[in-house]
């Protein structure tokens, strides 16, 4: 193998699902100095985060930034990890360093709001759905993810909305949910209705 395919060669070992293979890639590019050395330890990374070694990702990824402080893609990478360990005050920030890196980063604003959505934050996570649908209209699990949100909130009305629009575009085929959420939206509109009736079953008992 030639020296410069190492990192090539592990990112198809990563893709294939072949994690330790890849890491033993990632490492000799590493050692041998060649190519982006920064992206090669966030590919890393997340190599060793597909194995469940949580520590040594993280330690992989503070790699990374420590040769190049401002890689947003290693904060997004972190900010995964975190999430997955359940650390999600600690993901948050890491988003929130990708995104004041890169600005139009919409996978990091999604991923933020599905952690905002952990912390019950959910006017926070409607935001970073509605920025990320801003920068990516056909991000249909955002119409999904929001509609949850607005839910959260009483918005019953754009809830509804969100979540018509998500399956009329084939986001539930898409992502294997149909019947979930057409099973949500009839409770929805359930609650929707029993909220519209309160004033005038309090004016009945007066």
């Amino acid at each position: 193998m030639h020296d410069d395919n190492y990192f090539e060669k592990g990112l198809q070992l990563l893709e294939t699902g072949d994690f330790e293979g890849a890491i033993a890639l990632f490492d000799s590019a590493i050692k041998l100095g060649l190519g982006d050395i920064a992206a090669i330890h966030v590919c890393r990374g997340e190599a060793l985060a597909a194995l469940g070694r949580w520590d040594a990702a993280i330690e992989s990824i503070g790699a990374a930034l420590t040769i190049e402080p401002y890689l947003a893609a290693a904060y997004f990478a972190r900010g995964n990890i975190r999430t997955e360990q359940r650390a999600f005050d600690l993901a948050i920030n890491d988003y929130t360093m990708a995104i004041h890196i890169e600005p139009e980063f919409a996978e990091a604003y999604y991923s933020r709001a599905l952690a905002y959505e952990e912390r019950k934050r959910y006017a926070d996570a409607e935001a970073d759905l509605t920025r990320t649908l801003e920068l990516n209209p056909n991000a249909l699990g955002a119409y999904e993810a929001r509609g949850r949100m607005r839910a959260a909130q009483f918005k019953f009305d754009e809830a509804i909305a969100d979540l018509s629009f998500y399956l009329r575009s084939g986001g539930g085929r898409q992502f294997d949910n149909h019947s979930e959420t057409q099973g949500y939206l009839l409770i929805l509109r359930a609650q929707r209705l029993f909220w519209r009736l309160i004033p005038w079953v309090g004016r009945r008992g007066q």
